[in-house]
C-alpha cells in the first residue's frame, strides 16, 4: 500500500491520508501485481493534481482518511 500525506503544513498534525492499494495501482497503471516502485511513482506524478483533489473533496466532507481500492 502506499500512503499519500496532506496537510497545511510539512509537521501538520492531523493530516489527511489517502491510501492507494495495491488492487487500486494496478487497475490504474494497468498491470498485473506485482508493480515495480518506478511504476508507481510515475503513476502518482502524473496524477499528482487529481489525488490531491481527491483528498481535499474527502477531507470537505469531514473525513481524515480514506482508501481507494
Amino acid at each position: 500500500m502506499l500512503r499519500l500525506r496532506y496537510g497545511s503544513r510539512r509537521d501538520d498534525p492531523m493530516p489527511f491520508i489517502l491510501t492507494l492499494t495495491p488492487r487500486y495501482l494496478a487497475d490504474a497503471i494497468g498491470k498485473t501485481p506485482p508493480i515495480m516502485l518506478q511504476d508507481i511513482q510515475e503513476h502518482v506524478q502524473r496524477n499528482a493534481e487529481h489525488l490531491k483533489s481527491v483528498a481535499h473533496n474527502a477531507k470537505m466532507r469531514g473525513l481524515n482518511a480514506q482508501v481507494l481500492e
